[in-house]
Formats: structure tokens, C-alpha cells, sequence
């Protein structure tokens, strides 16, 4: 799927890439947050030692951070995204994820503002488009 960016966007990417050397492969925002999606094998290196890449491009757009790292395996891209999951199933285009019930919550933010950022990205960078937690 092609990606169209509009200029906020772009500004967000250049930023993320210059200060920390890695290829954004996708990006989303809202009003509180930033979700960049890195080449494989690079979110230790976006984030940098002790966070200090993400803090440092946090305060400068205003927004909290999230890094999510590239996989062409579909269950591992959403392993990635959801970090709190204890099983990931992946039947035909729809990928199942279990998670704790006291992990429900922060999975799925204020209002399903996470889930829907994490949906988005996944439909955007894989052959998957639905997501749905049990």
C-alpha cells in the first residue's frame, strides 16, 4: 500500500531519521502521540541508550513517542507492535491476539486510541487487516 504523508508527517520523519541514523518505514500521529515504524533490527538504535533519542524527539514535536520495529513475518510485526501479548494467531488476514486482562487497557489506550494506531500500521505494512484481542 502506498503511503501518502502530508507535510507534519514529513517533518516528523526527517526529524526522527537525522536524529537517530534509522529508516522510518511508516509513521502515524494524534494529537498526544507520534508511532514511527523502523527498518528491521533497529529500534534498540531509534530509541538509543536509555530512551535518550525518543525523549530528546519528544520534547521537540511536542508528543509522546512510540517505536515499533519492521518484520515481514506478520506475527512477529504484531508481537512487536503489541508488546503485552502472550500468544499472537494469525488466521487468514485476521491476527488473534491474547493479552492479560490487566494488560487490556494500556493495549488499548484512552478512548482505543492505541488499538487503532497499531491496526492502522498493520493493515499499512502487511497483508493483514484485522486485528482483534481476545
Amino acid at each position: 500500500m502506498k503511503k501518502k504523508f502530508d507535510k507534519e508527517a514529513i517533518q516528523a520523519i526527517s526529524l526522527f531519521e537525522e536524529e537517530t541514523n534509522v529508516e522510518v518505514k511508516d509513521y502515524i500521529q494524534d494529537d498526544e502521540s507520534s508511532y514511527f515504524l523502523v527498518e528491521e533490527g533497529k529500534a534498540g538504535l531509534a530509541i538509543g541508550k536509555d530512551g535518550k533519542n525518543i525523549k530528546k524527539i519528544g520534547r521537540l514535536l511536542g508528543k509522546r513517542i512510540k517505536v515499533f520495529e519492521y518484520e515481514d513475518n506478520e506475527e512477529k510485526l504484531v508481537r512487536n507492535m503489541i508488546m503485552e501479548a502472550n500468544s499472537v494467531e494469525i488466521n487468514g488476514k485476521t491476527a488473534l491476539v491474547e493479552v492479560d486482562k490487566s494488560d487490556r487497557g494500556r493495549v488499548i489506550g484512552s478512548k482505543g486510541s492505541n488499538i487503532e494506531k497499531v491496526r492502522t500500521l498493520m493493515k499499512r505494512n502487511s497483508g493483514l487487516n484485522e486485528l482483534k484481542l481476545k
